[in-house]
């Protein structure tokens, strides 16, 4: 591999402030181009320079690896006013050892607002089996399943629609149903139907 401060493009007394920004901006830059193999040289880079800059040389970072509740805040907000790709960009930029529950969690988001429901469910459901106790990944796995639900509640544990006659089936059955008797009586439900 080549050097990784080359790779990054940073000197060797560079803060990890400078060393986040030059990693962001290449990920982002990569990953808008398609480079895959770039990307992975990056990744590798970054994580080299992490973990000889830690005193033990293991990294020494939480589970949160380097990124603080501030860079999370800051993709959140992205996600928050449809800035969806930019989001991406920066989660899919974070190598594997700094993805925490919360990275899921965002993640997850990510893939909700696009409508990937299946791929958000679990994003979620791994952002509350890292942290069981924590209420907001609950709350975005239970919206999750909802959506897939269509917003209905599923009759007690059966497939079935017959229960509640609530699924779109059901409903649009309904509707043509009603559209057909009224026209028999010389009325029109759904015009031009």
């Amino acid at each position: 591999m080549n050097n990784p401060y080359d790779v990054l493009g940073v000197p060797y007394n560079a803060t990890r402030e400078q060393i986040n920004a030059a990693y962001r901006e290449k990920a982002r830059f990569y990953n808008e181009k398609g480079q895959l193999g770039k990307l992975d040289e990056l990744n590798e880079a970054y994580d080299r320079i992490i973990l000889e800059a830690s005193p033990n040389g293991s990294g020494g970072y939480s589970s949160r690896g380097s990124y603080s509740a501030a860079d999370f805040r800051d993709i959140e907000s992205k996600i928050n006013s449809g800035r969806y790709e930019d989001a991406q960009v920066l989660l899919d930029g974070m190598p594997e050892i700094s993805r925490s529950a919360e990275w899921y969690y965002l993640k997850g988001l990510v893939y909700q607002k696009k409508g990937w429901l299946e791929q958000a469910l679990n994003m979620f459901a791994t952002a509350s089996n890292m942290e069981p106790s924590n209420g907001k990944y609950k709350a975005a796995y239970n919206k999750t399943v909802s959506q897939q639900n269509g917003g209905y509640r599923s009759s007690q544990g059966s497939s079935s629609d017959s229960g509640c006659g609530c699924s779109v089936c059901n409903m649009c059955m309904g509707l043509l149903c009603l559209d057909s008797c009224c026209e028999c009586m010389g009325g029109d439900c759904i015009p031009g139907c």
